[in-house]
C-alpha cells in the first residue's frame, strides 16, 4: 500500500511552494505538506511536534535557507536538538550559490543541497530526489 509522508515545507516564496508541490505530485510521492512561511514558525512547529507524543512522525524537512524571522540554520540547530527529530532527513533549497550555504547545510546534516534552477524543468527534478531520499532512508513502505 502507498504511504502517506509527513513533510515539513519551510519556504516564504509562494511560487517556490507551488513548485515544490507540483514535484512532489509528478513523482506520486503521496504526503502530508506542513508549511511554513517563517524561520520563528518552523521553530516553534518543531517544539510543538517534539513535545506533542501523538504527532506524526516527520519523514522529511525542506528547508530554504533564506526566510524571515528565523534562517534555515536556526531551523537545522533546532531539528538537530529534538528528541525525536534530530535524524529527520533534510533537503535544503536555497536561491544563493553560496559555498558558505552548502556547507551549513552539510554541517548540519542535511543529505541533499538543492539550489533553485532558473527553470520549471530543472526544479521538477526535486520530486525525483525527494523520492530517491524517501527511498533510502526508509520512508517508503516496501
Amino acid at each position: 500500500t502507498e504511504r502517506t509522508f509527513e513533510i515539513l515545507l519551510a519556504e516564504d516564496n509562494l511560487a517556490d511552494v507551488e513548485l515544490v508541490r507540483v514535484a512532489l505530485r509528478q513523482h506520486q510521492i503521496s504526503c502530508i505538506l506542513h508549511l511554513v512561511r517563517d524561520g520563528a514558525k518552523a521553530i516553534v512547529l518543531l517544539q510543538d511536534l517534539d513535545h506533542d507524543p501523538k504527532a506524526p512522525a516527520l519523514d522529511l524537512c525542506i528547508v530554504d535557507m533564506h526566510l524571515p524571522k528565523r534562517n534555515g540554520e536556526d531551523i537545522l540547530k533546532c531539528l538537530r536538538c529534538t528528541e525525536r527529530y534530530a535524524q529527520t532527513p533534510v533537503i535544503v533549497i536555497s536561491g544563493g550559490d553560496s559555498p558558505h550555504i552548502e556547507e551549513t547545510a552539510t554541517r548540519h546534516a542535511a543529505i541533499v543541497y538543492f539550489r533553485k534552477p532558473s527553470s520549471v524543468n530543472e526544479y521538477l527534478r526535486l520530486g525525483a530526489i525527494v523520492d530517491d531520499v524517501l527511498r533510502k532512508t526508509g520512508g517508503v513502505a516496501a
